[in-house]
C-alpha cells in the first residue's frame, strides 16, 4: 500500500510539472508578444513622425530658396548650410539632393568618407546605390529639389536601438519585398510559407497592425516564433510600408526548459526521500499516537483559547495526527472556507485525494524532510460558492522526544484583502518599473545626503552611469555648478517642494544642457529627473534672434511708414485745407462740381493711406481697443445712413435685419466695428449690380453673464467671387481682378484689415459666394453688456453747428500758432481768419517757448516738427516754466501712429490734431478747449 502510494505521488508530481511547464511557457511566450507589440508600433509610430519632420525640414528649404531677399552669396553659403543640416539630421536617408535654380542646377552628397559635397549639375548623375525612393518639391518661381532617399538604410538606422532577444530579428516590407533591418547581416534573410505572405500582405493593404505565430525558412532551416507587424507610411513619400519584428519560440521557452528540468529532477528526489521517510515514520506511528492522546489535553485548552484571537485574525484552528488525518478543527471552519466542519474532517481522510488535501500533505512532507518544526505557505482557494480566497497556512510540527513524528497543530487565516493590497503595490511597483525604463530622462536615486542609491540611465553619459552608486552628489556636476545644485537638493529636502536647476556638461560629443528637478521620494530618499533640453536651448536661441531680427525690422518699417506718412500727409493738409475753405467761398455750378471731384479725390487718396498706416499698425502689433458704451443697433444704423445715398444712385435696395438683443448697452471698440461694417457694405454695393439687393443683418447671443457675441452679416445679390479666390480675399492687396483695366478700383487692404480687426477682437471673418448669385459675409466679435448703465443721450452743440464762421466771437480764444513750413502756415492762417481768431505766429520751437513765456496766450497750437527745437520740447520747456500749469497746447502732426499721439501727450500737450487738418475738426477743437478754459476759471 505504501509503495503504491509513493508511485503514485512520483506520477503525479511529473503530472504536475509539465502542467507546470506548459504553464509557464505559455506565459513567458504571451509576455513576449506584448513586448514584442509595443517595441513594433513604438518604432513605426516614431519613425512615421520623423519622415513627417523630413518632409517639414525639406520643405525649408525650399522656402529657403523663394526668399526674394536672398542673394547669390547666400545662395552659396547659406544654402549649403540648410542642406548639410538636414542630410546630417537624417542619417543615411538622403543619397543625393538635387537643387534647380531658375538657369542652373548643383548637387549634394556624402561620400562614403562622410565628407559632404556640393557641385554643379551638368548631367544625368548616376547612383551609387540601389532601391532609391525620390521627393521632388518644386516652387511657382522656378526653383526645385528633389531627394534621392535610401529608405531600407535610414530605417535600418532607425531602428538599430530597439532591443529584441539575441535570436530576434527585425524586417521591413515595402512592395511585397523583406528587407533586411539587422545591423551588419547579423539575421539572414527569411521565407515565409505563401498563405503567411498573403495574410500579412492583406493586413498592411487594409493599415491593419497583426501578431502571427507562424514557421519560416532560414539557412539554418524551418524555425517558428511570432512575428509583429506594425504598418506605417514614409510621409508623402511611401505608403503601406511596414515594420515587421519577430522572436523565435525555441529562444523564449528554451531558458525556461533547461531551468525547469533541473528543478523537476531535483523534486524527484526530495519525493523519494519523502516516501523513504514516511515508510519508516509509519513504523513509529503506533507510538506516536499514544503519546499524541497524552498531549491532546493540554492543545485542546490551547486551541480554546486561540478560538478568541481568531475570530478577530478572520481564520480557524485544526490538529491533525502523524497519518495526516484532522482530529479536531475550530467552527470558524465553515465561516472561512465556506464547508462544513463535518466535510472538512472528512476530506482529510488518510486515503483522501481532494487536491488542496494533497497539496498540503505534501508541504507537510517537504517540510519533514528537510527537519524543519513548522510549516508556513500561502496559496489560492476556491469556496463552494464560487468565491476565491487567498489563505495563509501556518502549521507547528509536533514530534516526541525521541524525534517521531506525533501531528501537528495548524492556524489557517483569510489574508484575502492584505494579498490584493500587496498585489496592487506590486503591479504599482511594476508599472513605475515600465515608467523609468521608457523614459528618456536620466535617473537617479539619492539617501538624504545626496549618495547615490539607484539609477536608470538610458544614455550613455560619462560620469552618469552604473559607476555613479555610492557616490554623493557634489561629484557628479562640474565644480563650478555644484554650490547651487547642492543647494536646491537642500531645499528639496526641507520643505518637500520641487527644485529645479539647468546645468550644463562638456561631453567629448559636445555641450549638452539638462533641467535636473529634485524632489522627496519618500522620508529616507530623494529623486532627480534630469531632462535632455540641448535642443530647446538651441531652438530658444534662434527664436530669439529671430525675434529680434523682427523687432528690428517693424522698426525700421514703423520709422518709414512714420516719415512717408508725414512726407504725404504734409501736402495733403494744404490741399485738403484750401479745398475747405474754398468750399465756403462764391462758386458757381461748374466750379462746385470740380472743387467736388478734387475733394473727393482727395478723401479717396487720404483713405489709401489711412488703410496702409492701419495694416502696417496691426501688423506690427501696436492697433489697440478703446472700448466705449454704445447701442450696436444704433451705431450700426448710423453707419448704414452714410451708403443710402449711393444705394439710391444705383437703384439698390439696402435693408437691415436688427435682432432685439442688439438694442441693449454694451461695451467695446464700436470705432473698429464700424470701420469693418463700413468696409463690408462699401464692398457690397461696390460689387451689386442696378436694382440688386444688399441686406444687413445684426443680433447679439448671451454667451455667460453679461459676456456676449455680437453677430453681423453682409449679404448682397452681387457678381459674386470664385470659389478658388475666396481663400485669398484677406490677403493684403489681393484683388480678384488685378489687370490694369479691371472694373473696381481699391487698394486691396480693405478686407485684410477687417479680419485682422475682427480676429483682434475674438471673432472670425467668414465669407461665402456663388459666381452670378452674390456675396455673404458676417463676423461676430465679443463684447460685455452694461446691466447697470442707463442710457442717456448726449447732445453736442458742436454737432449741431453747420456754419463755423463767427466762432471766434462766441468762443474768443488768445492763439499762438508754431509752425515752419510755409504751406501749412498759410492754409492755418486762412483758416483761423475764416473762423475770426486773433492770432501771432512762431516759426520754430524756441520762438514759440519764448514767445509763450512772454505773452498771455489761451492756447498755442504746435507743430511736433520744427527746426531748431521741435515741438515736443518746446512743450516740456513750457511746462517746466512757473505759471504755465493753465495754458493748452494742441499738438499738430502729420504722424498719424498711436505711439507718436502717446508721446505728444507725454510731453505736456493737452490734445493732438492730425493732418491733414480739416475745418470742422479745427473748429470743434478751439470751442473744446474754450470750454476748458471756462471750467478752470469757475
Amino acid at each position: 500500500m505504501t509503495t503504491a502510494l509513493g508511485i503514485f505521488l512520483v506520477l503525479l508530481v511529473i503530472a504536475l510539472g509539465i502542467s507546470f511547464y506548459f504553464a509557464i511557457s505559455d506565459a513567458q511566450l504571451a509576455s513576449r508578444k506584448v513586448f514584442l507589440s509595443k517595441q513594433t508600433e513604438l518604432a513605426a509610430r516614431t519613425l512615421e513622425g520623423e519622415m513627417n519632420k523630413f518632409e517639414d525640414d525639406a520643405n525649408g528649404i525650399l522656402y529657403f530658396l523663394i526668399d526674394e531677399d536672398l542673394d547669390v552669396e547666400d545662395y552659396r553659403q547659406d544654402l549649403t548650410t540648410a542642406t548639410r543640416k538636414v542630410v546630417n539630421n537624417y542619417p543615411r536617408l538622403i543619397d543625393t539632393l538635387w537643387v534647380q535654380f531658375p538657369d542652373s542646377a548643383v548637387y549634394f552628397t556624402m561620400t562614403d568618407r562622410n565628407d559632404f559635397i556640393r557641385k554643379p549639375y551638368e548631367g544625368e548623375i548616376k547612383s551609387r546605390k540601389n532601391n532609391f525612393r525620390t521627393l521632388s518639391l518644386e516652387s511657382q518661381n522656378g526653383f526645385q529639389i528633389i531627394f534621392r532617399l535610401n529608405l531600407e538604410a535610414f530605417t535600418s538606422e532607425f531602428v538599430a536601438d530597439y532591443y529584441l532577444n539575441a535570436n530576434g530579428g527585425k524586417f521591413l516590407f515595402i512592395d511585397g519585398e523583406l528587407t533586411n533591418l539587422n545591423p551588419d547581416g547579423k539575421r539572414e534573410n527569411i521565407s515565409f510559407t505563401e498563405q503567411d505572405l498573403q495574410k500579412i500582405q492583406s493586413d498592411i493593404n487594409y493599415g491593419l497592425k497583426g501578431t502571427y505565430e507562424l514557421s519560416w525558412q532560414s539557412q539554418q532551416g524551418g524555425m517558428e516564433g511570432v512575428l509583429v507587424q506594425y504598418p506605417f507610411d514614409f510621409g508623402d513619400i511611401l505608403v503601406n510600408a511596414s515594420l515587421l519584428f519577430f522572436i523565435e519560440t525555441e529562444e523564449v521557452t528554451s531558458g525556461i526548459y533547461n531551468t525547469y528540468i533541473l528543478l523537476f529532477f531535483v523534486l524527484i528526489l526530495l519525493l523519494l526521500g519523502t516516501i523513504v521517510f514516511f515508510i519508516v515514520s509509519l513504523r513509529n506511528n503506533l507510538a506516536s499516537q499514544k503519546v499524541l492522546e497524552n498531549n491532546s489535553k493540554e492543545i485542546s485548552e490551547l486551541f480554546d483559547q486561540q478560538n478568541i484571537l481568531l475570530k478577530e485574525l478572520k481564520g480557524f484552528v485544526y490538529f491533525h495526527n502523524s497519518a495526516g488525518k484532522i482530529t479536531r478543527v475550530s467552527d470558524e471552519v465553515e465561516e472561512i472556507l465556506g464547508i462544513p466542519k463535518s466535510i472538512f474532517l472528512d476530506a482529510f481522510a488518510p486515503d483522501s485525494q481532494q487536491a488542496d488535501v494533497v497539496k498540503i500533505r505534501e508541504k507537510v512532507y517537504e517540510v519533514l524532510g528537510s527537519s524543519k518544526s513548522h510549516i508556513e505557505f500561502e496559496y489560492d482557494f476556491v469556496r463552494p460558492d464560487g468565491k476565491e480566497i487567498r489563505v495563509k497556512v501556518f502549521e507547528k510540527l509536533i514530534f516526541h522526544k525521541n524525534g517521531k513524528f506525533n501531528g501537528g497543530l495548524g492556524i489557517c487565516t483569510d489574508i484575502t484583502s492584505q494579498f490584493e493590497s500587496s498585489q496592487k503595490l506590486i503591479q504599482s511597483e511594476n508599472r513605475l518599473r515600465v515608467v523609468m525604463e521608457n523614459i528618456p530622462d536620466v535617473i537617479f536615486i539619492y539617501d538624504n545626503d545626496g549618495n547615490v542609491i539607484d539609477s536608470h540611465v538610458k544614455e550613455q553619459i560619462p560620469g552618469w552611469d552604473k559607476s555613479s552608486l555610492g557616490k554623493n552628489i557634489s561629484v557628479l556636476l562640474p565644480p563650478d555648478q555644484r554650490d547651487e545644485t547642492i543647494h536646491a537638493f537642500q531645499l528639496a529636502r526641507k520643505y518637500g517642494e520641487i527644485q529645479t536647476v539647468d546645468r550644463r556638461l562638456n561631453l567629448p560629443s559636445g555641450a549638452k544642457y539638462f533641467e535636473i528637478r529634485y524632489f522627496p521620494l519618500d522620508e529616507n530618499r530623494m529623486m532627480s529627473l534630469a531632462k535632455d533640453v540641448t535642443n530647446q536651448k538651441v531652438w530658444e536661441k534662434g527664436l530669439i534672434e529671430a525675434m529680434k531680427a523682427a523687432d528690428e525690422a517693424s522698426r525700421a518699417k514703423s520709422e518709414f511708414l512714420a516719415n512717408m506718412s508725414h512726407e504725404i500727409r504734409t501736402p495733403m493738409n494744404g490741399l485738403l485745407g484750401i479745398i475747405d475753405l474754398l468750399d465756403h467761398t462764391n462758386l458757381d455750378e461748374e466750379q462746385s462740381q470740380y472743387l467736388e471731384i478734387i475733394k473727393n479725390s482727395g478723401s479717396s487718396l487720404l483713405s489709401i493711406i489711412k488703410d496702409i498706416l492701419d495694416y502696417s499698425k496691426i501688423e506690427a502689433g501696436k492697433m489697440d481697443l478703446n472700448p466705449t458704451l454704445g447701442n450696436p443697433a444704433e451705431e450700426l444704423e448710423k453707419q448704414i445712413q452714410i451708403f443710402y445715398g449711393l444705394a439710391q444712385e444705383k437703384s439698390i435696395t439696402l435693408k437691415t435685419d436688427i435682432g432685439k438683443a442688439a438694442y441693449g448697452l454694451f461695451e467695446t471698440d464700436f470705432d473698429r466695428i464700424n470701420q469693418v461694417i463700413l468696409n463690408l457694405v462699401g464692398n457690397a454695393l461696390k460689387f451689386t449690380p442696378q436694382n440688386g439687393q444688399v441686406t444687413v443683418s445684426m443680433d447679439a447671443e448671451q454667451i455667460e453673464n453679461e459676456l456676449h457675441y455680437l453677430k453681423i452679416q453682409v449679404k448682397d445679390s452681387g457678381i459674386g467671387i470664385p470659389e478658388k479666390h475666396i481663400p485669398s480675399l484677406t490677403d493684403p492687396f489681393f484683388q480678384v481682378e488685378s489687370s490694369s483695366t479691371r472694373s473696381y478700383q481699391g487698394t486691396g487692404l480693405g478686407l485684410a484689415i477687417a479680419k485682422k480687426i475682427v480676429e483682434l477682437m475674438g471673432g472670425e471673418l467668414n465669407i461665402n459666394s456663388t459666381v452670378g448669385e452674390g456675396s455673404e459675409f458676417s463676423f461676430s466679435v465679443l463684447l460685455k453688456k452694461d446691466l447697470k448703465a442707463q442710457e442717456e443721450k448726449v447732445q453736442k452743440s458742436s454737432d449741431e453747428r453747420l456754419n463755423w464762421f463767427g466762432l471766434g466771437k462766441d468762443y474768443p480764444l488768445k492763439i499762438l500758432l508754431a509752425e515752419d513750413n510755409d504751406l501749412n502756415l498759410q492754409l492755418m492762417k486762412l483758416m483761423l481768419e475764416q473762423l475770426e481768431y486773433d492770432f501771432e505766429i512762431a516759426r520754430n520751437g524756441l520762438n514759440a517757448l519764448e514767445m509763450a513765456i512772454k505773452g498771455d496766450f489761451d492756447l498755442i497750437l504746435m507743430d511736433v516738427q520744427m527746426p531748431v527745437m521741435n515741438g515736443l520740447e518746446a512743450t516740456k520747456k513750457i511746462r517746466e516754466t512757473p505759471g504755465m500749469e493753465k495754458l493748452f497746447i494742441v499738438g499738430l502732426s502729420a504722424n498719424v501712429f498711436d505711439e507718436d499721439q502717446k508721446k505728444a501727450l507725454d510731453s505736456g500737450m493737452d490734445d493732438y490734431l492730425t493732418k491733414p487738418i480739416r475745418l470742422v475738426s479745427l473748429a470743434q477743437m478751439l470751442e473744446l478747449i474754450y470750454k476748458k478754459k471756462q471750467k478752470q476759471q469757475t
